[in-house]
């Protein structure tokens, strides 16, 4: 049995480097030379990175935590939950904030996107995605990325990021905290009105002498046994005009006594409501907490040149050597002639 001689040993491995090794050496040059040109600064803009990492707060309210009952009130101070900061994501990811950061730093001149572009919008919002993104990390903080070729924009962008977050959702906070404002406003006033009502009609009564029902009676009916017992005619006569009185007004007295008790039980409960309403529309609720502010970066992180350059060196090395290869087993079957070199007469 023959032996084959074709077979990719070791020996032949070896021998196949040895006898190629200056022609991988130059493409392996020039690759490495070409990606080392094609990824400097002229050919690809660096880009700069800045990064904010912060934690979302609770999203409860700041009038229940400040103003609230011990059963209700809700701790302020307290990190979100993960409910929280994807809701915080979600903000971040919307096109409300996405317009504001395009129009506050002119984005699409600085993305040199031309005005008469054709889907300039979506070129925009390409490189927009491209460049600053958003993500929850393992111990739950939300951080936010943003590169540029402009170290102090991205530091910027990043900064402003984070603070549209505040302010988009207290806007949308606000719409609702308006309308339940409006809805306590109106009990309160109304039930203001009813509570002075009760105290103007409770006011006539007692002008009218009746101030104390039970122990008015109590007292001018022993009064009126005295004066009976002692046949004292006017003093008699002046009670009896006087429990005539609490008669005709004791009952509207009762009343609007219990009416404007109850009613001003009321009153408290709603005022209280009324002054949460106000606070929630009258106050700036922060929805996060900022572990990290974003600064200018020194050191680009895009290209990463000698990465390029490995990858692209290896790339046209194993190239080379595939190459070479077939080439040699093209040559063996006899596909491909070997030039042969004719030898000069002495």
């Amino acid at each position: 049995m023959k032996p084959n001689n074709n077979a990719f040993d070791s020996t032949n491995v070896f021998v196949f480097f040895i006898r190629w090794w200056k022609h991988l050496f130059i493409i392996c040059l020039v690759a490495a030379i070409a990606a080392a040109i094609f990824s400097s600064p002229y050919f690809i803009t660096p880009k700069f990175q800045s990064t904010v990492t912060m934690f979302p707060a609770t999203g409860g309210s700041l009038s229940r935590s400040v103003l609230a009952g011990p059963a209700a009130r809700q701790d302020f101070l307290e990190y979100g939950e993960v409910e929280d900061a994807e809701r915080l994501l979600q903000v971040l990811e919307s096109g409300n904030i996405r317009d504001r950061i395009v129009q506050r730093f002119d984005l699409l001149t600085h993305y040199e996107i031309p005005e008469d572009a054709r889907f300039k919008q979506t070129r925009l919002t390409e490189e927009y995605r491209s460049n600053i993104s958003f993500r929850r990390t393992q111990y739950g903080a939300v951080e936010i990325r943003v590169r540029d070729k402009d170290p102090a924009m991205a530091a910027d962008i990043a900064n402003e990021l984070a603070a549209l977050t505040d302010t988009v959702q207290n806007e949308l906070r606000l719409e609702r905290a308006g309308l339940a404002f409006e809805v306590a406003r109106s009990q309160y006033e109304t039930l203001r009105e009813q509570v002075k009502q009760a105290e103007d009609s409770l006011r006539q009564i007692m002008h009218l002498g009746v101030f104390d029902l039970e122990g008015q009676s109590s007292m001018l009916t022993r009064q009126l046994a005295k004066d009976l017992s002692a046949n004292h005619t006017e003093g008699v006569r002046a009670l009896e005009e006087r429990l005539n009185v609490l008669g005709d007004y004791g009952g509207a007295y009762v009343f609007n006594e219990a009416y404007l008790s109850n009613i001003s039980e009321h009153l408290i409960m709603i005022q209280r409501r009324y002054q949460e309403a106000k606070s929630d529309l009258e106050s700036f609720v922060p929805f996060k907490f900022i572990l990290d502010s974003a600064f200018e970066a020194e050191k680009k992180v895009y290209p990463i040149r000698w990465l390029i350059v490995f990858l692209t060196t290896f790339a046209a090395g194993f190239m080379g050597v595939m190459i070479l290869m077939v080439y040699e087993n093209l040559q063996e079957k006899g596909i491909i002639k070997q030039k042969v070199i004719p030898k000069t007469k002495a």
